[in-house]
């Protein structure tokens, strides 16, 4: 009989304690309503305790605050994006990368200032990251898009197989480029739960309480339908991402990716050795559907390999066979571990747009929406919450109109139509990249 596999993040889990809160019956009235309790949600509320200190301010999650999409994802807090073949040849889709460079940049920089600040010890490292691959037709323009990011007063540093087996201390890899430049690894749960421990108390925080409906308020403002009641808010800040379509926003613009991952227990000594005691490291794929690897501050190795389009999540039977393929992915790059060595196996979703861009704008009177981070949640959910916030409240900055002026997710068919799309795009990406997994 094999063994459960129970979804449970390896993050969330060894985060430690989290703060509880109740849930929200009956009917209320506030001045802010936030929708949401990841790193949008919570960056949009202390900013608005900060903007509002006489405001009363509510934060409500379908689940455990910190413990969805925030507390699953591979923990890069994104500075600067890394240029396809396109941005570097065509001036059309350079000028595109660089709108979205000053967003980057500052959402690197605030997940910085608030660990910082916060002091929230979350294994943050500022050390960048690798994008790395075996086959050198996998990674297309190499040289070109380190001259790139180097020429826009990036970091970037090109690795071959020698370099790459010195510094991850695997010789799995054989071409590589070096990212840093404000770039990032952090254990996103403690991160998350850094910023739920450090709210302000002003902030009124509620778990398990689902919005199932959104309208406008006779009279102004917004009702939010909650399954024991509803909240009339002057103002509303959704920062559901993946989930916006489940309250009727952006459902012909945004899907959800359903991704696993799994996080061995701590290395032994001998498996240490076998590695060359390696610093910690993060390991991305340019290839669409490549794996993602870290080394982590703890000594764990976490591995994600898949991608699908699963928008009613994985089952547990689906979990069990993900773990399988995450051991494959182990066992190539990490020969020395054996099957037992996984602790932790989990999915989460990550929000998706067509055109690759993120939803920030007011869709109605009283009613704005932040999310859609296509793998960048972590930085970018960050600064967009504490953004959406300032446009929320009438304030105006560089960074506010950069994101306003921003492309917008482009339109995408619903329904069946949609389903088969993304399921044979998906599976035809994982195919082109099986040599990276």
């Amino acid at each position: 009989m094999s063994e459960r596999v129970t979804d449970r993040s390896g993050w969330v889990a060894l985060a430690g304690t989290y703060r509880h809160f109740p849930a929200l019956a009956g009917n209320s009235s506030t001045d802010w309503l936030v929708i949401g309790g990841g790193f949008t949600g919570l960056a949009a509320a202390r900013r608005l305790a900060e903007l509002h200190p006489n405001d009363r301010i509510m934060l409500i999650d379908r689940k455990r605050l910190g413990q969805g999409a925030s507390g699953r994802n591979s923990g890069f807090a994104v500075a600067r994006e890394m240029p396809g073949p396109a941005e570097i040849r065509h001036q059309k889709d350079r000028a595109v990368y660089l709108a979205n460079a000053a967003i980057h940049q500052a959402a690197g920089a605030e997940v910085k200032r608030l660990v910082s600040e916060l002091g929230i010890d979350c294994d943050y490292d500022s050390g960048g990251y690798i994008f790395a691959v075996r086959e050198r037709a996998k990674f297309q323009a190499l040289e070109e898009r380190a001259r790139m990011i180097n020429d826009l007063g990036g970091e970037a540093r090109v690795l071959d197989h020698e370099a790459l087996k010195a510094r991850l201390g695997i010789g799995f890899y054989n071409h590589g480029l070096w990212l840093g430049g404000g770039n990032a690894l952090l254990q996103p749960a403690k991160f998350a739960k850094g910023l739920i421990d450090t709210l302000p108390p002003q902030i009124e925080c509620f778990e398990n309480t689902e919005a199932l409906r959104i309208e406008s308020a006779a009279g102004g403002g917004v009702v939010v339908h909650l399954p024991d009641g509803q909240v009339k808010a002057r103002r509303v800040i959704v920062g559901l991402n993946a989930f916006m379509p489940r309250l009727g926003l952006k459902r012909d613009r945004v899907f959800p990716i359903s991704l696993t991952a799994s996080l061995t227990r701590p290395l032994t000594e001998e498996e240490e050795n076998a590695i060359r005691k390696a610093a910690p490291w993060g390991g991305l794929c340019p290839v669409e559907g490549g794996a993602t690897v870290r080394l982590t501050a703890d000594r764990r190795i976490l591995m994600r390999n898949t991608a699908e389009y699963e928008p009613d999540g994985i089952s547990e039977a689906m979990l069990a066979k993900r773990k399988a393929w995450h051991e494959m992915g182990l066992r190539h790059r990490f020969p020395f571990l054996g099957k037992d060595a996984i602790e932790f196996t989990w999915s989460g979703h990550m929000a998706a747009s067509r055109n690759w861009t993120f939803v920030f704008e007011q869709v109605s009177p009283g009613l704005y929406a932040a999310g859609c981070y296509n793998g960048a949640g972590v930085a970018r959910g960050t600064l967009l919450g504490r953004l959406m916030a300032e446009h929320a409240s009438g304030e105006r900055s560089p960074l506010v109109e950069t994101a306003l002026g921003l492309d917008k997710p482009s339109w995408v068919p619903t329904g069946s139509l949609f389903t088969w799309i993304a399921k044979v795009r998906l599976a035809h990406e994982l195919h082109q990249a099986r040599s990276e997994h």
